[in-house]
């Protein structure tokens, strides 16, 4: 499973201005698999976390790629690390739909 980590009242599947792609963990990455609480320890008290299917985000026409995770996240959390990018040749617009979807 695959979980992005957000806050409340925001949407979790928005790309903001710059961003290539959505930050999220797969739980499945590491032995053994990361729990809820592991993932939130590292957030803000008030984070939530918002759990999505691979095959449901590839369903979309999106690709999740592995890419290590910044060095101010604890180890497991890093090779954990992935990014939810637009398929091959998705313009921005049509990424910023397909994201819109997992909502």
């Amino acid at each position: 499973m695959l979980v992005r980590v957000v806050e409340p009242g925001r949407l979790a599947f928005q790309l903001r201005k710059g961003e290539q792609g959505l930050s999220v963990f797969d739980t499945r990455a590491v032995e053994p698999a990361l729990q809820e609480s592991e993932i939130l320890a590292v957030f803000r008290s008030s984070s939530q976390m918002v759990e999505r299917s691979r095959e449901e985000i590839e369903s979309m026409g999106l690709m999740v790629v592995r890419l290590p995770g910044t060095e101010v996240l604890p180890e497991r959390l890093r090779r954990a690390h992935a990014e939810i990018r637009p398929g091959s040749a998705m313009t921005r617009t049509q990424f910023k739909q397909a994201l819109m979807e997992l909502e």
